[in-house]
C-alpha cells in the first residue's frame, strides 16, 4: 500500500528521518474519520528491507492467527448451538462469517 492508514514505514536512519520525523512536524497525518495513520519505525542500520519484511511477517502471522481464532470460534457455536442466543450473537456470527 503507498499511502493510508494501513501503509508501513520502514525506514533506515539517515537523511530521510530528518526530513520525515524531525520533531515537531511528522509529514505523516491521521485520518479525520478514524484518527489512525501509518506505522512507521526505524532502524538504526541501513537495514530497512529486511526490518519492513520482519514486520510484515509479524503482521501476516497476526492476521493469520485472528483468522485461526475466528474460524475456530464459529466451528465452536457451530457444534455447541445455544437455544438463547441473541440478536446481537447472530448479529456478530454474521459479521464473521462475512469478515472470512
Amino acid at each position: 500500500q503507498l499511502f493510508g492508514e494501513r501503509m508501513v514505514i520502514a525506514n533506515a536512519t539517515g537523511c530521510s528521518t530528518i526530513w520525515g520525523g524531525s520533531f515537531p512536524s511528522n509529514p505523516y497525518t491521521v485520518s479525520k474519520k478514524t484518527k489512525r495513520g501509518p506505522a512507521w519505525a526505524n532502524s538504526l542500520f541501513e537495514d530497512n528491507a529486511e526490518y519492513g519484511f520482519g514486520m510484515y511477517s509479524a503482521m501476516r502471522h497476526r492476521r493469520e492467527r485472528l483468522i485461526k481464532l475466528v474460524e475456530d470460534f464459529l466451528h465452536y457455536v457451530e457444534i455447541n448451538p445455544n437455544n438463547d442466543e441473541h440478536e446481537k450473537e447472530t448479529e456478530l456470527l454474521s459479521l464473521l462469517h462475512e469478515w472470512l
